[in-house]
């Protein structure tokens, strides 16, 4: 699977549009059936060998292990950016759009936390107050950085310059 189809990234005249979560679908969908396989083996196999509190504890772990997992596939990865060139604005799509800020208002830049890093856009006045992640999480790994190399080539320059702002290097 290409950059692209991972951020399921378009662009065409008027607009670019991409959702950074898109990625994590396939995998989330794999944890959600071991979840709902695990169900009838807690059930049948483990309710028998188990006091009554420590099944309800253990259904309750299941519970919110699937909780925790629609939560991510309902409101975490449907949430589109698009960045709209007529209107110079740039919008967080769930189910209705919301306008976020404007061209002029956008600046990028890194989040490093616990060792990965991602690509976040804010406003200038307070980015690091509300910001908006539009990557995955990199690493130093060779591979993660080849990821990131075909990230900023593909998706965030396009990005960048349709907003007006020039690309900097990032400093190792």
């Amino acid at each position: 699977m290409n950059i692209t189809d991972r951020y399921k990234f378009e662009e065409n005249g008027g607009e670019i549009s991409l959702m950074p979560n898109y990625d994590f679908l396939k995998t989330l969908v794999w944890w959600l059936a071991l979840g709902v396989i695990a169900l009838p083996v807690i059930i049948y196999y483990f309710m028998d060998k188990m006091s009554g509190d420590q099944f309800k504890i253990a259904l309750m772990i299941w519970a919110i292990y699937m909780i925790y997992f629609l939560f991510d596939l309902f409101f975490r990865i449907p949430v589109k950016y698009i960045f709209d060139k007529s209107e110079k604005c740039i919008y967080k799509k769930w189910i209705l759009s919301k306008k976020i800020m404007t061209f002029d208002e956008m600046t990028y830049f890194i989040n490093d936390e616990r060792g990965v890093y991602y690509y976040s856009i804010g406003k200038k006045r307070n980015q690091f107050v509300k910001n908006y992640r539009i990557s995955n999480y990199f690493s130093g790994s060779k591979k993660s950085i080849e990821r990131e190399d075909e990230y900023i080539k593909e998706i965030l320059c396009p990005i960048l310059i349709a907003v007006g702002i020039p690309f900097n290097e990032r400093e190792s």
